[in-house]
């Protein structure tokens, strides 16, 4: 009903999608590429060795390109630590874990143009510095052990094994007990569409083998499923006891068999940021947190969504800092959020937030998260901070931001 200048443009993007034996040629031209070279005109995926197939935004963490800077590392740590602090403080097991990326346990099959460097990649780092907290899940150790192949050659993910593995290791941190399915009868067989096969070869119809278990399930979804991929699921199983709150990616696709199986009730959600708030109004015996290993940048981008610790007065000597200090309503809470100004990188430093109403005066910690999204255009990869503050525990109180003196 009006004038659409981008009529030609959307006429050749039609164009491109509908023309006769699109799929055909696009695997017919990426078949002739990966034999004769090795490679395919669709840049999420690297042609490897032996007919296997690896998703690209891997490659910074094979080549060891862009890691994540010290103060990074701490940021994360700490804002798992806040996270452990608020879940346990609920009466629940809080885990973390990494899914490692395909070519960090199957580096053999990568092209040899690819050189791996030897420099400590984000998730040795990471791993190093959780290393003995008593919630991170240490995934990778657990897979390399495995004698199986735990990652399917032509799809980016783990296969049913690996996610049989991460299971277990989920449920060892939490302390849960569990069937271990090591008695599961299984049998290899040319079941799965690869993910990868599908952007290179869409006409081949081309099986990679799966995993496939004989175990008789007794779980049953209670949300309106349609396929593992659905933001929000929730099961029951009246054969198991327990409850489970997880936050997650596509890694738990093969995953949420075997929790719905082993928790009376189970929550998979993949919204963000992760809405532990709701620990507030239900109870759950199980919190954890899956993120794969190329993702681990996204640690940082928002703060998860709970009350902010209280703390009692720290040391004595604070000093105010110059910030800019954004405030939001969500969810019942006030989201206070913003940056230091002309302020050395403090890393993973305590941030709090002093709220002063007369005589009175109290602290909260913050997460050492810049939300870089709703700070839209302003400065970015200053000092950021987040915290969320119960309504009626901050109305009339005026904020600043305050770190101890010895910590700048």
């Amino acid at each position: 009903g009006a004038f659409n200048a981008s009529f030609s443009e959307e006429l050749d993007d039609w164009i491109a999608d509908h023309f006769i034996f699109r799929s055909e040629l696009i695997t017919a031209n990426n078949s002739l590429k990966a034999s004769l070279f090795g490679t395919s005109d669709e840049d999420q995926v690297i042609v490897g060795k032996n007919d296997w197939l690896y998703f690209s935004q891997t490659t910074d963490d094979y080549l060891g390109l862009n890691p994540l800077s010290e103060s990074d590392i701490g940021r994360i740590s700490s804002t798992l630590e806040l996270v452990s602090e608020y879940v346990e403080a609920q009466g629940s097991r809080f885990v973390f874990a990494v899914a490692p990326n395909k070519n960090t346990l199957y580096p053999e099959n990568m092209p040899a143009y690819y050189r791996k460097t030897d420099q400590p990649t984000n998730l040795d780092r990471l791993s190093a510095a959780l290393t003995g907290r008593p919630y991170f899940a240490d995934l990778r150790s657990a897979l390399q052990s495995l004698q199986e192949q735990s990652y399917h050659a032509r799809d980016s993910h783990w296969n049913n094994l690996g996610a049989l593995c991460g299971y277990n290791v989920l449920m060892d941190t939490a302390g849960k007990p569990h069937e271990t399915f090591a008695d599961a009868s299984w049998e290899w067989k040319k079941a799965w569409d690869g993910d990868l096969d599908a952007m290179i070869f869409p006409s081949l119809g081309y099986k990679d083998e799966q995993a496939v278990f004989d175990i008789d399930w007794t779980y049953r979804y209670t949300s309106n499923f349609h396929s593992e991929e659905d933001v929000l699921i929730t099961t029951e199983n009246p054969e198991a006891e327990g409850s489970l709150l997880i936050f997650r990616d596509s890694f738990s696709n093969a995953l949420l068999p075997f929790l719905a199986q082993s928790y009376g009730t189970a929550k998979f959600s993949r919204a963000t940021p992760y809405s532990l708030y709701e620990l507030e109004n239900a109870s759950y015996d199980t919190v954890i947190i899956e993120i794969v290993e190329r993702n681990l940048h996204n640690l940082l981008l928002s703060a998860p969504v709970m009350p902010a610790p209280e703390r009692t007065p720290i040391a004595q000597d604070v000093a105010v800092q110059n910030a800019v200090v954004r405030t939001r309503q969500f969810n019942g809470m006030q989201h206070f959020y913003g940056y230091l100004e002309d302020t050395a990188d403090t890393g993973a430093d305590p941030i709090y937030l002093q709220f002063s109403r007369g005589d009175s005066v109290w602290y909260a910690e913050a997460f050492p998260l810049c939300e870089s999204a709703l700070l839209g255009d302003e400065p970015q990869g200053r000092q950021g901070f987040s915290a969320y503050i119960p309504a009626e525990r901050c109305d009339g109180y005026t904020v600043s931001v305050v770190m101890p003196a010895g910590d700048r």
